[in-house]
């Protein structure tokens, strides 16, 4: 059987010689399945030397004197019967001194200029046939005196390369250090360069996702990013641990010869199999503890380093790239955004005109608005909290005046106020409402709410003071009463405001006999074919006096025409000046007033006139579990729901079936409404009317002031015709229109939320984080400590292993002695060879 001695044994040396330079040292040996089927020489061959004897016959000592034995691998002999199983002819490798020989290279030339040598080939006399009963892996063969060396070449000789000297590399501090790794580091900087760009790009596919899609691409962003800074910064700190577990390799193999030196082959295993996890490198320091050569007082002589902390910092390293993904996902904030959208809608049912039922109701009450006496209004003052909030919306560039949607409205079987029934009945509901509030939930659900989109009506107006008061405004005439006559220019003016024109009944002049009362005439200056209206008002103590007159369609009903209502409203102030310290007013009373204490005072007077609209617009109202609706924007100024003309890019899409019954209308008509209109309207008068003085004739209310700039009882200053016509519209919206809102149902396209998810990233934590990144693979790349004794770098690739074994650099203690074979299983391997210890040598320099 073929065995290979030593390499570094010349073969012109005697037998006694080479046994005496192998003494204590390790021979492998090994067992070559396709050798020649020769006759062993050992099937009952008898060695009787003992020990000494002639150096030729001496032979090689394989294996220590514990080791029991080789483990004997039986493998089936082929055959040449069966051509398929029969081995390749096997050929004897040329010796290297055969080689050098042939071609002229000296033993100390190869030695010198470390050459590449082939293997050298020992043989043994081969003859007979290979009997069963041989043990082919059997050693005794090789201590038989049959065995002999052949250097003969059996294949072309190898073509060899002279080596160049190796050049020192030195880091940038020092000689304890290791010449930096720059390429590592530039490829770890463009990494930590382009992970904002890469984030970004992930976040920008996940725009407007749902929240488990955004989830998804954000982890695949944070991921695909934190593997690739994780690799780079492994790469930067495995050059750390290889040098500490190198550096334990070589304390130890420091160690006295009394001390056992070197480090079990199963230790340099277990930490060279995967060096770059944290279990390896705990294992490290647990080893570098038990070892009595890494201990600092043992190699204080040669290396005073600290390793353990360089242990640490790899570890360091190790958690921080396996962070790094978490690290990202939480820089990366994920939030969840409900959007409205309106590209898919329902069609669904809400309550916001009136029936036919509670326009039979509102005509039964308008009788009750006519007599002056009662003042009265739909609803008591108490009951002000059941009628929704009036809101003001902006409608190109126009303030618009809406109430606000009940929930009542949005529910199936609800209704407006605009019922007109008895307060009892709505002070009931409401009762029932807040018992049902009352009530605790066992859980509460938040869904996402929708977008509503329906017609509602909405109030817009214009007022100017009367100009020319002194002729305009009668203050008291022979018969007590009050006037104020409106030019046609003020009203034309109003109009024009609307883009509109002066209707044909204000073109003709004032007809004085249905104006003046008793044996009252027209003022003195008053041009009555340039006046278009005049208003009587009775002398009766109170502050702030209203006359509507509505401007009729041309059928002369109120809203016949389907489009609203219109009315044209004159306002006079009357305020005793004992109250208005810094008041300004159009014209003075003619007479005196005496105050409580009896001193004479005067009545001011002015007046404002107002053009007012009744319309229909399409409104926007959210509508969410949570709280209570909203009216978000005015869509369009119609009277049936369109598309979105600033959306006129979308398509909208319905969902569902359209709603087709003849009782659900599309349309907000205002036919058959007048005496609903007479009714709302008087009601929001009487309510404004109601906020006066109590015992006195003509003192200020919180209503009055209002009107002006100023504030409190004393506050009145001037009548301002902006702040009448916003206290005015606010009235309205919140005593008119909710009484427009009863059990009339009609058609509201509902665009129901989309939850979508938004993702960004916060600059300053990823700033730090890549910050603290760079920094660690800065650090890991110039400061790679170098192995004790100025030993060059070794890792645990292939080349370096290589060297190790090759050049010698790792070698067995004398007391390690071992037989691999080939085709030996690695279970095998590692059970007769994990005991043995290994030293660094130190080549000299």
């Amino acid at each position: 059987m073929p065995t290979r001695q030593h390499s570094r044994i010349p073969p012109n040396v005697s037998t006694q010689q080479r046994d005496s330079l192998l003494e204590g040292l390790p021979v492998l040996a090994y067992q070559d399945p396709y050798a020649p089927t020769t006759p062993s020489p050992l099937n009952g061959h008898q060695d009787n030397r003992q020990g000494g004897g002639d150096d030729d016959d001496a032979g090689v000592p394989l294996l220590h004197r514990g080791y029991g034995g080789p483990r004997v691998l039986e493998f089936p002999s082929p055959t040449s019967a069966d051509p398929r199983t029969a081995p390749p002819q096997y050929k004897s490798p040329m010796s290297w001194q055969q080689a050098h020989a042939d071609y002229g290279y000296s033993q100390h030339h190869a030695r010198s200029s470390n050459t590449l040598l082939p293997e050298a080939k020992l043989s043994g006399p081969s003859s007979g046939p290979t009997t069963p009963s041989a043990r082919p892996y059997s050693t005794d063969y090789f201590q038989s005196k049959s065995y002999k060396y052949s250097p003969e070449p059996s294949s072309p000789p190898r073509k060899y390369m002279q080596s160049v000297a190796p050049k020192a590399r030195r880091g940038l501090f020092g000689r304890d250090w290791e010449a930096p790794q720059w390429r590592p580091l530039a490829i770890h900087f463009s990494l930590c360069a382009l992970t904002y760009p890469c984030l970004l790009l992930f976040i920008m596919v996940s725009k407007g996702k749902s929240l488990f899609w955004t989830r998804v691409f954000v982890g695949a962003g944070c991921g695909v990013v934190g593997f690739a800074l994780d690799l780079s910064l492994m790469a930067l700190a495995k050059g750390i641990m290889e040098a500490c577990i190198w550096a334990t390799v070589i304390h130890q193999s420091h160690l006295p010869e009394s001390h056992g030196p070197g480090i079990r082959l199963k230790d340099l295993a277990a930490q060279s199999d995967d060096p770059s996890t944290p279990w390896s490198a705990l294992r490290l320091l647990w080893d570098r503890h038990a070892y009595r050569g890494a201990d600092i007082e043992n190699r204080k002589h040669y290396d005073q380093r600290r390793w353990n902390f360089w242990i640490l910092v790899f570890l360091a390293n190790v958690s921080l790239a396996g962070g790094l993904s978490f690290i990202l996902g939480r820089i990366v904030n994920i939030e969840v955004v409900v959007e409205h959208q309106h590209d898919e809608y329902r069609e669904i049912p809400v309550q916001a005109a009136l029936s036919a039922d509670d326009l039979q109701r509102a005509e039964t009450v308008a009788p009750d608005f006519d007599n002056f006496a009662f003042t009265w209004t739909l609803s008591p003052f108490a009951s002000q909290g059941i009628l929704p909030t009036p809101i003001v919306l902006d409608a190109n560039g126009s303030s618009v005046y809406f109430a606000e949607v009940l929930p009542d409205q949005l529910v199936p079987n609800g209704h407006g106020p605009g019922t007109f029934e008895q307060v009892q009945a709505l002070s009931k509901d409401r009762q029932d409402q807040d018992a049902a509030r009352a009530k605790p939930l066992p859980s509460l659900t938040v869904n996402p709410g929708s977008v509503l989109r329906f017609p509602r009506w909405g109030i817009r107006i214009k007022c100017t003071k009367i100009p020319n008061p002194a002729t305009n405004i009668v203050s008291v005439s022979p018969s007590g009463f009050s006037y104020v006559y409106t030019p046609r220019s003020t009203l034309q003016g109003l109009f024009e405001d609307f883009s509109m024109s002066l209707p044909d009944a204000l073109q003709a002049p004032v007809n004085l006999t249905r104006v003046l009362m008793g044996n009252d005439t027209a003022p003195a200056g008053l041009n009555v074919a340039e006046t278009a209206m005049g208003a009587v008002f009775w002398n009766n103590g109170v502050a702030h006096n209203l006359h509507s007159r509505p401007v009729r369609g041309p059928g002369d009903l109120l809203g016949d025409d389907g489009n609203g209502f219109r009315t044209i409203e004159t306002m006079l102030v009357r305020l005793n000046t004992t109250y208005a310290v810094n008041g300004t007013f159009g014209v003075l009373g003619e007479t005196s007033v005496p105050d409580k204490d009896g001193r004479a005072t005067f009545v001011g007077y002015d007046a404002v006139v107002c053009l007012e609209f009744y319309e229909p617009w399409v409104l926007e109202v959210y509508n969410s579990t949570i709280g209570l609706p909203n009216s978000i924007r005015v869509v369009d100024k119609a009277a049936t729901v369109r598309s979105d003309k600033s959306q006129s890019l979308r398509t909208e899409r319905r969902l569902g079936d359209a709603i087709n019954d003849p009782l659900i209308g599309r349309v907000l008509n205002s036919t058959g409404m007048h005496q609903a209109y007479i009714a709302a309207h008087q009601n929001s008068v009487n309510q404004m009317l109601k906020d006066n003085g109590r015992d006195s004739d003509y003192v200020p209310s919180p209503t009055l002031v209002s009107f002006t700039d100023g504030s409190g009882p004393y506050g009145y200053t001037q009548l301002n015709a902006e702040h009448y016509a916003a206290s005015r519209a606010l009235a309205d919206a919140g005593n008119v229109l909710p009484y427009f809102m009863g059990t009339g149902q009609l058609v509201a396209r509902q665009y129901e939320d989309r939850v979508v998810s938004t993702a960004c990233i916060n600059v300053i934590q990823l700033g730090v984080a890549l910050g603290v990144i760079f920094l660690m693979g800065l650090y890991s790349a110039l400061f790679l400590p170098r192995l004790p004794l100025d030993a060059p770098h070794r890792g645990f690739d292939l080349y370096s292993w290589l060297s190790a074994f090759y050049a010698d650099e790792l070698q067995p203690t004398p007391d390690s002695h071992v037989v691999l074979t080939k085709r030996m299983e690695l279970d095998d391997i590692v059970k007769y060879t994990g005991d043995l210890r290994f030293r660094y040598v130190i080549p000299e320099k």
